[in-house]
């Protein structure tokens, strides 16, 4: 072989050699990603129990007429404040005794806010009838549908981050306060099949998680998302 070709620049070779920090970094990246990426997960699934399976709720009274007779006005609207003892409707007393008088203003029993009025004015309305809903102002909570297969986990005083899909990415917190202690299905109205084929379901059980603050424009009904802290 000539000096000449000897001392030409082994251009294949030098490739060769550049390339292979670059494939090495590459491989590295990868694996840390993938090593960051497990570590996450495992540390996620370990030390939270995450689910979309939750809204807001309100303890509520159900408010009725004591006496049969025609709305002739209603004196709230749904979202209102109203205290113990307020009107929440009038009725037609024409035809009533002196002794039910009374009866034909229909008042709140509680302190709260009204979620629902049934009934418009000209209406007649029976004795016992459901006229509204009332919701506690100071008790609301969130209540959310645990698998059965994580609900050991769960113990009354954990931690819990909450999302209302109303506020969107706003942090509410809050602790559990309440395990159940049946499954969903354990209430259903409906019968089980008894035809002899078994289909196996997941089923739930119920939590009640208390905020850490009282929120008076949270509407009940509103889907949540949680997050809650094993450790």
């Amino acid at each position: 072989m000539s000096n000449l070709e000897n001392n030409l620049p082994k251009i294949g070779n030098e490739k060769k050699k550049n390339g292979k920090p670059l494939l090495i970094a590459i491989a590295v990246t990868t694996v840390c990603v993938l090593a960051g990426a497990l570590f996450y997960f495992t540390y996620e699934k370990s030390s939270f129990i995450k689910t979309n399976n939750a809204t807001v709720q309100y303890n509520m009274v159900t408010i009725t007429s004591k006496m049969a007779g025609e709305i002739l006005d209603i004196k709230v609207k749904q979202g209102d404040y109203i205290c113990k003892g307020d009107v929440i409707m009038e009725l037609d007393s024409a035809n009533a005794d002196s002794a039910q008088i009374d009866n034909s203003y229909i008042r709140s029993t509680i302190d709260g806010v009204v979620l629902r009025i049934l009934g418009t004015p000209g209406q007649s309305i029976l004795a016992g009838q459901t006229t509204a809903y009332i919701a506690h102002d100071s008790e609301m909570f969130i209540v959310s549908n645990i698998d059965e297969k994580e609900i050991n986990k769960i113990k009354i005083g954990l931690n819990v981050d909450i999302t209302i899909d109303q506020y969107g990415n706003q942090k509410f917190y809050g602790k559990v306060i309440e395990v159940g202690s049946a499954t969903l299905s354990a209430f259903s109205i409906v019968p089980s099949a008894s035809s002899g084929t078994f289909v196996k379901t997941t089923q739930y059980v119920p939590i009640k998680i208390q905020f850490i603050e009282q929120y008076d424009s949270l509407l009940a009904g509103a889907n949540a998302i949680i997050r809650i802290h094993l450790k």
